[in-house]
């Protein structure tokens, strides 16, 4: 097998263990922001949201959040989610550059389901 794929392997590997760790890091700090009023916003499309959430969450679309996001309130925590962390991934940045600053990517709405 050539170097190259072998490399390229270990870095896909070495991304999905850090994402999953990192994602695993914020759900553990979810009970406490709860407790301090957390927003679970889920950024999914308003179809994805309607076929299934995570109770108590918010549904602002990515597209719709730079529109949407002062809806929010900065001085609580926010926890974003969507389908596979990517497009909160997205959001979080979206939130974090327009001032707010307790900000979390939960990952998948389903991951929040326990709590």
């Amino acid at each position: 097998m050539n170097d190259n794929i072998i490399y390229a392997f270990i870095g896909l590997a070495a991304y999905i263990a850090y994402k999953k760790y990192t994602q695993y890091q914020v759900l553990k700090l979810v009970p406490a922001l709860l407790k301090q009023g957390g927003q679970i916003v889920d950024v999914r499309t308003v179809e994805e949201f309607a076929r299934a959430n995570k109770k108590g969450s918010i549904n602002i679309p990515l597209n719709a959040l730079n529109s949407r996001i002062n809806e929010l309130d900065k001085t609580k925590p926010i926890i974003v989610c969507c389908a596979s962390g990517s497009r909160s991934a997205i959001a979080k940045r979206t939130f974090l550059s327009n001032g707010y600053e307790n900000v979390h990517n939960a990952g998948t709405w389903r991951s929040l389901n326990k709590f």
